[in-house]
């Protein structure tokens, strides 16, 4: 047999196994789904909160809680976004 009939295969199956990867990383990359799902069910769980305890509306302190959740989220929002964003970067400089 020749020697590139042998390699072929090969070659083909690591491309798909290539190809597999890189299908599989772009679908795990964040979109505007999840991050509208998380502000929903946040606010959900905040409706849910008030409609059990209607007299923590009255409190002070629930709305600087209300301030240090939502500041906390958006932190780890953008924590999230940069770390995906490295991640990114890193895809391209090893796709090179």
């Amino acid at each position: 047999m020749d020697v590139e009939h042998i390699e072929a295969p090969i070659l083909i199956h690591e491309k798909q196994k290539k190809q597999a990867l890189v299908e599989e990383f772009e679908q795990l990359r964040p979109n505007w789904k999840g991050n509208l799902l998380r502000t929903v069910g946040m606010l959900m769980s905040m409706a849910l909160l008030v409609w059990m305890y209607p007299e923590i509306v009255h409190q002070p302190i629930s709305y600087v809680l209300l301030i240090l959740i939502f500041g906390v989220s958006a932190d780890l929002h953008a924590q999230s976004k940069r770390i995906n964003k490295r991640i990114d970067t890193l895809y391209k400089l090893l796709k090179e």
